[in-house]
């Protein structure tokens, strides 16, 4: 990846947040909506945004349907935010990495708990 698009992927995940904190707050049953990663093409025509939901009512897949359908006025906000000749194409994902991490912790937690059954020291 070269500086150019490290840079505009971090600019577009700044931006992206705080417009998700401000103008995109009324979507209901988002919970808190964390972008947690941007990647961009070379050519910087395709963005895929990974996002963490904290708090939400609905599962993530509609959660992510709903971000679709607004996907055009988060890119129109996100061009008023960002100067870029091309306003790049976004791609939302969801980032397990928040609970994928938890699961590991709770199993090493349980781990511990079992050795420290079977070793009375």
């Amino acid at each position: 990846m070269s500086v150019r698009t490290e840079k505009v992927a971090q600019e577009i995940k700044n931006k992206l947040n705080q417009a998700m904190s401000k103008d995109l707050s009324e979507i209901s049953g988002l919970g808190l909506v964390t972008v947690s990663k941007v990647t961009t093409t070379p050519d910087l025509k395709i963005a895929k945004i990974y996002l963490s939901f904290l708090g939400n009512k609905i599962p993530v897949e509609e959660c992510l349907e709903k971000l679709e359908a607004r996907k055009k006025h988060i890119r129109f906000l996100l061009a008023k935010l960002i100067i870029l000749k091309y306003m790049p194409e976004l791609q939302f994902y969801h980032d397990d990495t928040i609970e994928y991490a938890d699961r590991i912790q709770k199993l090493i937690n349980e781990i511990h708990e079992k050795d420290s059954e079977h070793d009375p020291q």
